[in-house]
This record gives C-alpha cells, structure tokens and sequence, in this order.
C-alpha cells in the first residue's frame, strides 16, 4: 500500500521490501526507513545554512560589536562573530533521528532493522534530537534539494501521530494500530495511485483521479449545495467508473438496529 500511496518509492532501492513479509506495521516502517536513510546518506543528508553568533579566536563572518565589547571587559581575547554554517542539523535530519530513535526503543521490532538503524545513526551524530509533539507538519516545504525527503518523512508522520504517550517514565511507545480515520485516507491514496501507475502510464486515454461530480440545475445556483467528491475516478474514452473506497474494522455498521453498509457519499444518491 505504501509503495503506491507515495510514489517516491518508484526507485529500485525499495523493491526487495516487496518480497518481504512483515508480522507487524513497525518492521515494515524499520525497513523502509533504514533503506531509505542509506539510499539519502550515499546521496548526502541535506544540509541548510545555520546562524551562528560566538566568540571566536579569528574573524569569521561579521564581527559582533556588543559581544566583542563583553569580552574585552571579561578580558577574553576574543572576537564575537556572527556567521552562517552549512550545517545538517536542520528540522528534516532531527525529524529523521528522533523518529528512529523513538523506533529503537519498541520490542516488536526485529534486530536486524535496528542494526541497520543504529548503523545510519553514526552518521547523524551532529543532528540534535527534538522533542516529536511539537512538529509543525504544515510548516514543512520540499524543493528540489530536499525532495528525496518527502516518502522519508511522510513514514516519520505517520510513525508520530500513530504513537501514543507512555505512562512510565516519559518515554514514547508505538501504538499497535494506526489511526482508523488516516489509514482510510491512506487507502483511498493506494488504489488511486495504483491505477494511475499501473494503467494510467501504459493505457493512452486511461485517468485515474479524484474527480468532483457536478449538479445538474436548472438555475446553476449551487453555492449552498455540498461538493459530490470521488474517491477514485477512472475515466477512459466515454467510460466512466466511480470506486469508493472503504476501510473500517467492521464491514456492517449499525444505525437505530439496522445493520448497513459504510456507505454515505452524496454522489450515491444523486445517481
């Protein structure tokens, strides 16, 4: 499901993982993280330039008036410079350590994930860890020098915002299932990516998207109506198929005694 829900996992490093079988979500996560970190340490972790105001023996930079002045009075021969560092201690190294530091400390994970892990962390000895609640992910951007980050990352989110805190002694622990609400969203991404990559890229005229229905008005007046979204629209030639996706733990649910399918969208009843 991964693999197509984040199409960045198109390059042949992940494909082994395929042939695997996993007993639980957490050694699937171990395996693509560990993967993943060694294919962006080969291609170098990204780095972000850091300000940097400290006394110094040489001038490096700007020299820092105030500070310099301090240390005149202190008698420290010294310089107080302001600087920018090319550094890897950015938000998306931290991100990366702290997450797999939090996966290093859960038992389902097998030793051999967590030797890979522990081996990649040697390189991220620079990188500060940081505490995973307080992760802005809305404020986060990717450009053409941090892209290889983004199925990195979007693992880590999933990771966090599916753990729960511990009772003792303040540490994390993994929760055993993911959210219902964001694996169903999770799900819908999967069969739409799936057949956009397996038929959308080898069928001309075939499209596999999130499509809105419109409404047929008379007055064209719609502004109060609510929006009829797809789940997955396959469209080719004239042909038009509608899949709504659906995950749940039950497949029946139960409203005043009568037991139903999870089916609720709009557009159903429309047609």
């Amino acid at each position: 499901m991964l693999s197509y829900a984040f199409t960045s996992l198109k390059q042949s490093v992940y494909d082994d993982i395929q042939k695997e079988s996993f007993d639980n979500i957490h050694n699937l996560f171990g395996a693509i993280l560990s993967k993943g970190i060694g294919m962006q340490l080969k291609q170098g972790l990204y780095r972000t330039y850091i300000n940097r105001v400290e006394p110094l023996s040489v001038v490096r930079g700007k020299i820092d008036m105030p500070g310099t002045i301090r240390n005149k009075l202190e008698h420290r021969m010294c310089v107080t410079c302001d600087y920018d560092e090319l550094s890897e201690n950015n938000l998306l190294n931290q991100i990366l350590k702290s997450t797999v530091l939090l996966l290093l400390r859960q038992k389902d994970v097998d030793e051999r994930y967590k030797a890979e892990l522990k081996k990649e962390m040697l390189y991220f000895s620079a990188v500060d860890e940081i505490e995973l609640s307080r992760i802005r992910w809305s404020d986060i951007r990717f450009q053409r020098n941090n892209r290889t980050y983004q199925l990195l990352l979007g693992i880590c989110q999933l990771l966090i915002e599916g753990s729960l805190m511990a009772t003792e002694k303040g540490e994390y622990h993994l929760a055993h299932f993911i959210d219902e609400q964001r694996m169903s969203r999770l799900y819908e991404k999967f069969i739409l990516e799936y057949y956009a990559q397996e038929f959308g890229e080898r069928i001309k005229g075939f499209s596999s998207r999130a499509a809105q229905i419109p409404w047929q008005l008379d007055d064209g007046y719609d502004a109060l109506l609510p929006v009829m979204q797809t789940d997955i629209t396959l469209t080719y030639g004239h042909q038009i198929l509608i899949i709504d996706a659906k995950y749940y733990r039950r497949t029946i649910q139960t409203n005043y005694g009568v037991q139903t399918l999870h089916s609720g969208n709009l557009y159903q009843i429309f047609t």
